[in-house]
């Protein structure tokens, strides 16, 4: 498994440069868009010739298929040889079992490329010690459904479980670091970030993006 091989300024960005380093080896062309949304991965999926098969826990376009991810796949749906999995893990109430269900939607040997907020960002450790709570995982966030923490060695046992190997870890979400400084606090926070970030390499990204093969 590769370690922090490269960053990434946004998911996107992340899925598209594993989409096309993955695809051509993924079981089938079947790509399966869980969280899709208003459908951004669309185009690139099928520009790389794959299948593109959208899925939501809410209907925001024609296309998608409504998954609860509690429950196995809906009836009728084709497994995926890949599936894209962007900052869906942290609003599931059962992440575990999520997973378990991905998995069992994935053929043997197929990709699961994901993100996935980065609890031990430099902005998530300034914040629990300024505030007593995470950043990104506040009690305000709780109406967007944000109830899993999802530290990094927690997903990696999860997906261990689930029979997925992880072949990559990525620094994911890097916007952060183009911002300018408005005021003497701002610049004082930016430089304590900048601190743990060289203390810590895994407090850069405030997200990272998982590769995992289903073994």
């Amino acid at each position: 498994m590769s370690i922090f091989t490269e960053t990434f300024k946004n998911r996107g960005e992340f899925a598209d440069t594993m989409l096309d380093k993955y695809f051509p080896n993924s079981p089938n062309g079947i790509v399966s868009d869980i969280g899709a949304g208003f459908g951004h991965m669309k185009e690139k999926i099928e520009s790389i010739n794959g299948l593109w098969q959208p899925f939501d826990s809410v209907k925001k376009i024609d296309e998608t298929i409504i998954w609860n991810l509690n429950n196995q796949a809906p009836r009728g749906v084709n497994n995926a040889g890949i599936v894209v999995f962007l900052e869906v893990l942290e609003h599931l109430d059962n992440p575990l079992l999520g997973i378990q269900n991905v998995a069992n939607h994935i053929e043997k040997e197929g990709f699961l490329i994901l993100t996935t907020p980065n609890p031990q960002s430099s902005k998530n450790i300034l914040s629990l010690f300024l505030r007593g709570s995470l950043y990104a995982f506040q009690e305000k966030h709780i109406a967007e459904n944000h109830v899993f923490t999802p530290w990094k060695h927690i997903v990696y046992e999860f997906l261990k479980r689930s029979g997925f190997e992880v072949i990559e870890y990525a620094i994911v979400d890097m916007q952060y670091k183009d911002r300018k400084t408005t005021s003497i606090k701002d610049w004082i926070k930016y430089k304590i970030e900048t601190f743990i970030e060289y203390r810590n390499p895994l407090a850069k990204g405030m997200s990272y993006g998982i590769v995992a093969r289903k073994v």
